[in-house]
């Protein structure tokens, strides 16, 4: 099951690097994508303090909300209610 994991993260940075690659402004993309999944994170803890929806901010959660940005928080939000 951890090796899936690992996969699955080495597979979505593959993509997120190529993708950075191949566009012209890929590295200020990427780094604007960046800045909004951290800022996501800390608005939905942020947000949590009414709905009592919170993520804990930790190197995984915000190397996922950096590389991924918004999508990647929406993945984390995701887990947390399933798991």
């Amino acid at each position: 099951m951890n090796a899936f994991f690992i996969a699955a993260a080495v597979i979505c940075t593959v993509t997120v690097i190529g993708w950075m690659i191949k566009c012209e402004k890929g590295g200020k993309c990427f780094i604007l994508s960046a800045l909004q999944g951290i800022a996501a994170i800390f608005a939905v803890n942020i947000v949590g303090m009414i709905s009592g929806v919170t993520v804990a901010v930790n190197w995984y959660t915000l190397g996922t909300g950096a590389i991924l940005g918004i999508p990647g928080v929406i993945g984390i939000l995701m887990l947390n209610t399933f798991l």
